[in-house]
């Protein structure tokens, strides 16, 4: 994986070896922008944190834990996670992302995932440590509406390893944080 700049003060950036540098940068108002071989300092405030990957290829790095309001929540000995530009959501073992779900706040009756609208500038940030850095995604990062005007978090459950606490960390984390992979 590469790196990631908070659009605002903060930054991350793993180490890929091998591949072309590549920058990328999402902005939900003026759509997203893909460099090759290189970074425009432009689109991020801040230092860039070198992260290195758990294995070369993977773009997976070690996340030391998630935590709401100061209270780990998951991922409490370190686990691993993958910084995925393919993936839209924020994914995890189904347990943990329950919890989450709990924490979070009530939700309608029948509704697993479904948040009230007026609510979500209340909703607290999720913190994904990563390195010894705390990233923040604030409840309108995690939030999402739908075409019908409903609100509903953007976690899921990971499927593709859920016998082990891997994290996959999709478009909702990286909308927020400038991202280089080199």
């Amino acid at each position: 994986m590469g790196g990631q700049a908070q659009l605002s003060d903060s930054a991350i950036v793993t180490v890929l070896k091998g591949s072309l540098l590549t920058s990328l940068y999402r902005d939900e108002q003026e759509g997203s922008v893909v460099m090759f071989g290189g970074m425009d300092h432009r689109y991020y405030k801040g230092e860039l944190n070198w992260v290195p990957l758990i294995q070369a290829g993977d773009r997976s790095v070690h996340m030391d834990c998630i935590s709401i309001e100061r209270k780990v929540i998951a991922c409490s000995g370190g686990c691993k996670a993958f910084v995925d530009t393919g993936a839209a959501f924020i994914e995890g073992p189904r347990t943990l992302v329950d919890n989450m779900q709990k924490l979070i706040g009530p939700m309608p009756p029948g509704s697993k995932h479904y948040v009230s609208c007026s609510a979500v500038n209340t909703l607290p940030s999720i913190i994904f440590t990563i390195n010894g850095i705390n990233y923040p995604v604030p409840g309108g990062g995690y939030i999402i509406k739908d075409s019908r005007g409903h609100c509903y978090t953007a976690f899921l459950e990971n499927t593709v390893s859920p016998s082990t606490e891997t994290w996959i960390l999709g478009d909702v984390f990286l909308r927020l944080y400038f991202s280089v992979f080199d």
